[in-house]
């Protein structure tokens, strides 16, 4: 009788002891480890690199015209004709010539400074000057304000190509224009290429200067 009565005290004992552990245990989960073995790095093999062939980018004077920004072409008549030579001076009393400009491109960017289109295309005429060298690609900016006004926006805004005060009348068909900006894309032979009215970004003009008729 005591040997069933010791054995009953120490099962609920047993119990007690076992839910006091659960009581202070159970309601905080550990994270399981995980036993998941970690993935082994791919065996890719290398990829070879193939010929690629490159892709052959048009570069139609008619295209770059029709999917033009905020300008328009005119002047066209004048297309493929040779230009008259001008002599003018610039900011920093250096003359300039457009024929000393033979053999390479050439821009002629009438420009005020009170035009706030052609000051906006300050920054892209700079970074053009900066990626294309100056044996290549010559720009010409032409405002008819006086020099001292001139001079010092170029100074202030930081223009990084040729400046030019001009109160001189311009030759044909330089003399045609009707509003500014406008810029003569003119070939390294001395032909018009193209005359811009309207104010464009550095990708157009550098693609109006690769450009292929």
């Amino acid at each position: 009788m005591k040997s069933l009565l010791s054995k009953k005290i120490f099962s609920a004992a047993l119990i007690i002891c076992l839910l006091g552990f659960v009581a202070i245990n159970g309601c905080r989960k550990s994270s399981p480890k995980d036993t998941t073995p970690a993935p082994k790095e791919p065996n890719t093999p290398k990829v070879e690199q193939q010929q690629v062939k490159p892709v052959a980018k048009t570069n139609a004077l008619s295209e770059i015209i029709a999917k033009r920004t905020s300008w328009d072409p005119i002047l066209d008549t004048y297309y493929g004709k040779q230009m008259p030579d001008f002599q003018v001076t610039d900011i920093k009393g250096k003359t300039q010539k457009l024929s000393d400009y033979r053999g390479k491109n050439v821009m002629i960017v009438f420009w005020a400074t009170w035009c706030q289109p052609c000051m906006q295309e300050v920054p892209h005429l700079n970074a053009l000057r900066e990626i294309i060298a100056e044996d290549k690609l010559a720009i010409l900016a032409i405002s008819n304000e006086d020099a001292s006004l001139v001079k010092q926006t170029a100074e202030k805004k930081h223009m990084e190509y040729t400046v030019i005060s001009n109160q001189e009348p311009m030759p044909e068909p330089f003399s045609n224009i009707k509003g500014i900006p406008t810029v003569f894309y003119i070939k390294p032979d001395g032909t018009l290429k193209i005359v811009t009215e309207g104010s464009s970004y550095l990708g157009e003009m550098k693609a109006l200067i690769i450009a292929e008729q």
